[in-house]
């Protein structure tokens, strides 16, 4: 059985598709008889926070992805960030402060519209890290890996803990780190910028693992995976639908428009071009013999990619007066909160919205059936 790895995206609550893909992926394994095992988990951001769930109960994926899943059905406001407005209010008067006299009283490193302390408790209270460790060494799991972008060096980091004899890598700007995968890690590759505060770990400061992440399936392909589950958080729009959007957005953009195109691109784009970028290279890697594969490193890699076959955008802004009140005015002083869709589906950390993104996943996990089979049995 060749090893598997797991990819999975960034993108705040859409994590909660996610959770709905990982429990199709364990029930088309339970009604087949053909067993699942992830022997490679990466994620980066939200996927980070998944990836590291799966980690501590990969001894046993049923009670993992059940976890999961009930970890995204009761998360709240409340759980990831402070919404008081108070601790909101702070934050406001401090930006409008810095923006207009910034220049004679220098501003606040580390300066973010929330405060995730609360997310923190959320994720060190749901993480067991000394069962990671048993489970791979117990050989449930081979390695998990944790991506964040250094600040400092803007290059992308890779936190990877598994067995001793797993490779490294350091090629410009991605790099492997060895080390024990704690909540400071999770916390850093789930920063999302300017919305959530950078984390020092040791003695530098991260931010959200998909910014400048150009290969996000690159580092289970390092360490040895021979085939790949990549979950995406992203609805792969039609051509007729872009035509639509730009209909749609004749006028000048808004602010929050603008953030939303940047996030956007920085923080969902590279796993869709990674994954056409690996079709590509299977079927050069195929159209060549197996001896001249050899000679140039290169070998094809069985992958199924699952993406929502919903937009979370849109779904997102009917919920969107679900926000806190200081939220939704914050956003609003950026635009309108349709031009605002992608950032609100990141913070919508709402009950009924990550159960339907949950339900989602479960249903686009089963619609692959066949595929998912084929990938298992391989």
């Amino acid at each position: 059985m060749k090893k598997m790895g797991l990819v999975l995206s960034g993108g705040g609550a859409r994590g909660a598709y996610q959770a709905g893909v990982l429990a199709a992926v364990q029930e088309i394994s339970e009604k087949s008889g053909v067993p699942v095992k992830y022997d490679f988990l990466s994620g980066v951001s939200a996927g980070a926070i998944n990836a590291s769930s799966l980690a501590s109960n990969a001894d046993n994926l049923k009670v993992a992805t059940e976890s999961l899943a009930k970890l995204w059905s009761d998360v709240s406001f409340e759980k990831v960030f402070s919404t008081d407005s108070m601790t909101m209010g702070k934050i406001g008067l401090q930006w409008m402060s810095e923006l207009s006299l910034g220049g004679m009283t220098g501003t606040t490193p580390g300066k973010a519209l929330m405060d995730t302390a609360p997310l923190r408790q959320l994720i060190h209270s749901n993480m067991d890290y000394a069962k990671v460790e048993k489970n791979i060494d117990d050989g449930h799991l081979t390695a998990l890996a944790i991506t964040s972008i250094d600040y400092a060096k803007s290059a992308t980091t890779t936190f990877i803990q598994g067995k001793n004899v797993l490779p490294s890598w350091d090629k410009g700007r991605k790099r492997s780190e060895r080390t024990t995968i704690s909540t400071d890690h999770i916390m850093a590759s789930s920063a999302i910028p300017l919305l959530f505060p950078p984390v020092k770990v040791d003695d530098r400061f991260f931010g959200d693992g998909a910014i400048r992440n150009h290969a996000p399936c690159s580092p289970v392909i390092y360490l040895g995976a021979e085939k790949l589950l990549v979950i995406g958080v992203r609805l792969q729009s039609s051509t007729t639908a872009y035509e639509q959007r730009a209909a749609q957005y004749a006028t000048a953009p808004s602010v929050a428009r603008v953030v939303n195109t940047i996030l956007n691109g920085a923080l969902m784009d590279a796993v869709e071009q990674d994954v056409e970028r690996l079709r590509r290279l299977n079927d050069y890697a195929i159209a060549i013999p197996p001896e001249q594969q050899r000679a140039v490193s290169l070998r094809p890699i069985d992958h199924l990619f699952i993406s929502p076959s919903e937009d979370i955008g849109e779904m997102a802004v009917q919920k969107a007066q679900k926000l806190p009140r200081v939220v939704r005015y914050l956003l609003k002083g950026l635009g309108s909160l349709q031009d605002a869709s992608e950032l609100i589906s990141y913070l919508l950390f709402e009950p009924t919205f990550c159960a339907d993104l949950i339900e989602i996943g479960r249903k686009d996990g089963l619609s692959h059936k066949e595929e998912l089979i084929k990938l298992l049995q391989k």
